[in-house]
């Protein structure tokens, strides 16, 4: 990434060469232009950021936003956000004016655009920011030639790998250029996901113990219901380890049949969740529309057998109670 009026463009060695780095799904350049969105008819205009594709990422890109409206066909149509579109009150079809600069210090040029649809992004900064538009006519905008574009937008499989791949980048880059993670660019965003991440470790932490604690308290009920007939075995020979596997299993039993319920409950809300997106959320305070659903099996699944094992364990604390429980005194309880 440069400055707007410095156009870059790498040479294809280098681009060959960090597209080959692993982790990389895309590499798409971007051109972009600063200028002023203006409704003549109703006197009324923002500042935005012209973001200039090429047809094939700008379909890329819109299966990450929800989008209403057709191709881009004219020359300098555009596509605007939603946000933006109630806010200067245009509608597809309607036709605007953007007002640039043409060079760092040229006169301001009048282009009209055409919208020919708008996008939600669900980042309420990028939406009130952000015009889209071909990089053909960014370009044009810009006086560039077809090779110069304004920056790369690495997009990867692995999202986490950004700061690493960054660092690396910018040794392969020439000195002029910057690689930046987008943690960088949007601190805010990342800070408050960090932030909901803790809060996630709490809330499974408090849900555990309460479990556990209901388990515990379960099966003292069971134990000093059954502390007669815990007597009556010891009193016919049973040893203590039988008795202490017939509690145990009981115990499992219980927990089991929770975890079913628990799992029959939480993942079929959440696959409502998912298909009919109930939960509606704010997306200038969120960054997204609805509660988000991901089903990793993988990890559920492991949630499950690690919270048996725990609980497995736990429980053996009031069975074990169970052994010193003397025969007599266990029939006499009433």
């Amino acid at each position: 990434r440069t400055e707007e009026w410095r156009p870059i463009a790498l040479e294809d060695s280098l681009f060959t060469e960090l597209s080959q780095v692993p982790y990389v799904d895309q590499i798409f350049p971007v051109v972009q232009k600063a200028s002023l969105l203006v409704n003549p008819k109703k006197d009324m205009f923002e500042g935005v950021q012209i973001q200039g594709f090429t047809t094939g990422n700008f379909e890329y890109f819109r299966e990450f936003f929800s989008t209403n409206g057709g191709p881009i066909d004219g020359r300098y149509g555009c596509w605007i956000s939603s946000k933006l579109a109630a806010s200067l009150r245009l509608e597809i079809g309607d036709t605007a004016v953007l007002t640039v600069l043409k060079g760092q210090r040229g006169l301001p040029r009048l282009i009209n655009t055409k919208i020919y649809g708008t996008y939600t992004s669900g980042l309420d900064e990028f939406d009130r920011q952000n015009v889209l538009m071909s990089d053909v006519d960014v370009r044009r905008l810009n006086g560039w030639n077809n090779d110069s574009v304004s920056a790369y937008i690495v997009h990867l499989n692995t999202p986490e790998q950004r700061s690493t791949l960054s660092a690396y980048w910018n040794a392969l880059v020439p000195y002029d250029l910057q690689v930046s993670a987008l943690e960088s660019r949007h601190p805010a965003i990342f800070g408050w996901l960090a932030l909901f991440d803790t809060n996630i470790v709490l809330v499974l932490a408090i849900v555990l113990i309460i479990a556990l604690s209901n388990l515990i308290t379960a099966l003292l009920v069971l134990i000093i219901d059954r502390t007669r007939m815990i007597g009556m075995l010891k009193a016919m020979g049973a040893p203590n380890r039988m008795v202490l596997q017939v509690f145990q299993w009981l115990s499992l039993n219980i927990l089991v049949k929770g975890l079913l319920i628990g799992n029959a409950v939480g993942l079929g809300l959440s696959a409502l969740q998912q298909w009919f997106k109930w939960i509606q959320l704010d997306p200038s305070t969120y960054y997204i529309a609805s509660a988000p659903i991901h089903f990793d099996w993988a990890w559920i699944i492991g949630a499950n057998l690690a919270f048996i094992l725990v609980a497995y364990f736990i429980l053996l604390i009031p069975v074990r109670w169970i052994a010193r429980l003397q025969p007599i005194q266990s029939i006499r309880f009433s």
